[in-house]
Order: C-alpha cells, then structure tokens, then sequence
C-alpha cells in the first residue's frame, strides 16, 4: 500500500478517535444541560464516526482493485453527500468558538494567545476537525477513482490473458488436424 494510503488511514483513525469523543460528549451533555444543540451535536459527529469507519472500511477491504458497488456503494454516495453538510457544520462550530474566545479576551481585556490552553482546546480541536473532514472528502474521492481504474486495468488484463488462452487452444489442435500442415509430407 502506497505511504498516501497509510497517511489517509491514520488521520482516519485520529479522526474516529475525535469524533467519537466528541459525540459521547455531546450525548452525556445533552442529558446533563438538555438542550436540543446537543442532539444535533451528537447526531453529526456520529455520522463523521461512521463516515470516517467507511472509509477505514474501503481502505481495507477494497484496496487495490475492487469496486465500490451495492449497498456499500449506496451508503458511500449518501454520506459523502452529508458530509459536505457536515462540514458546513464544522464551520459553524469553528466560528462560534472563535466568538466566544474573542468576547472573552474583550471581557478579560487579553490577547487570544495569553489565555489558557485549556480555553482554546476546543477551538483547535474543532478546528483539527475540519481539517481532517476536508482530507478524508478528497481521499474518499481518490480512492473511489483508484479502486474504479484499478479494476478496470485488472478487467482488461484478464480479459486479454483469456482472449490469449483461447486463440492459442483454438489454434493448436486445429493445426493438428489439418492433413498435409505437417512439415515433410
């Protein structure tokens, strides 16, 4: 497997790692403070998990050369449609804690940079998010261009061997049973 391949299918795995925090985190906040954010929290951050499993999934299973197809191939189109939705998302949670992290550096009268780490974590975990959403969008893409050419090529290549086997067995007995094709007669 190429080293692209092997760096895709780490982020994959921080990127599982993340949003399943951050989706149990969403689930546990939505009893705790109840408010109807938090479903649609969780319920987004559970379809990056699955998103980024498909993908571990199609890396592992499909690579080199075989197709997307049926029902793996239906829920690949849906959530790669979703996950532009997701992103969308994602940005919204990137500026809102931006905000929040701007009034309170006007509230407490310091530079971003000055505050606490632990006040600007979920800015660039969210952040790491985003960047990590937009890699695995362009790497699903890619490996469902490599798997479709790698199949075709490997379609091609069998096809051409059996073409190959067949001229030559329907060549050689014919040969052998014409009268006079051998040589000295």
């Amino acid at each position: 497997m190429p080293i692209k391949w092997k760096f895709f299918g780490l982020i994959c795995v921080l990127q599982l790692l993340a949003t399943a925090f951050f989706s149990i985190t969403s689930f546990i906040n939505l009893f705790q403070i109840n408010a109807f954010y938090f479903l649609l929290q969780t319920i987004a951050f559970l379809l990056m998990t699955w998103l980024t499993m498909l993908a571990l999934n199609i890396l592992n299973n499909n690579y080199p050369d075989m197709q997307v197809a049926g029902r793996q191939k239906t829920i690949f189109n849906w959530l790669f449609l979703f996950n532009f939705l997701l992103i969308a998302f994602l940005f919204g949670l990137v500026i809102s804690e931006y905000k929040n992290l701007k009034a309170l550096t006007n509230l407490l009268d310091r530079s971003i940079f000055s505050l606490p780490f632990k006040w600007l974590l979920p800015f660039f975990a969210y952040a790491v998010i985003l960047v990590f959403q937009f890699i695995i969008l362009y790497g699903l893409y890619a490996i469902r261009v490599e798997l479709y050419r790698n199949f075709i090529s490997k379609q091609f290549e069998f096809e051409k061997k059996a073409s190959q086997e067949l001229i030559n067995r329907a060549t050689t007995p014919a040969e052998q049973k014409i009268p006079g094709s051998q040589k000295g007669n």
